[in-house]
Order: C-alpha cells, then structure tokens, then sequence
C-alpha cells in the first residue's frame, strides 16, 4: 500500500519512535502531542475563519496561484501570487 503525504502537513506532526515496551506516561504524551495536532487542523463541515497572515490561496486552471482578500465593505480582491 503507498500513502502519499501532503509536504506541509507532514511537517507539522512529528511524533518519537515507540518504546520497546509500553509505557502508560509515554502514551499519554502522544496522545496529548496528538490531540494538540489535530486542534489545529481545519475540519470538513465546519466555518473556516482565517485571520492575522494566514491567506487564502486558489490555484486557477493555468497554474497561476492567487490570494483571495477582502476589504472592509466585503469586497472580494485577488492577487496574483
């Protein structure tokens, strides 16, 4: 089975390698280290507020990349990225 991993989000995630042996403390620290991960991904069916330098980016059909922005009255922009 091959599983291919998006880059940037495989960098965020990076657990230790297992213990030999279990250990209750050890389980609970990864288990912590996950939860804290997986509060900071976005969910399906869920509002997506971005805020302070986070950015919107849509990729058109040419490859062009652009950031979606908008102004105090509502008013959609983009910018070519």
């Amino acid at each position: 089975m091959t599983t291919t991993v998006n880059a940037a989000a495989a960098s965020r995630l990076r657990l230790s390698q297992p213990t030999i042996e279990y250990s209750p403390t050890d389980e609970t620290e990864r288990n912590k280290h996950l939860q804290n991960a997986d509060l900071a991904n976005f969910k399906k069916f869920e509002d997506i507020d971005l805020a302070n330098s986070e950015r919107l980016i849509l990729v058109s059909a040419n490859g062009t990349r652009y950031s979606v922005t908008v102004d105090n009255s509502g008013n959609l922009g983009t910018t070519a990225i």
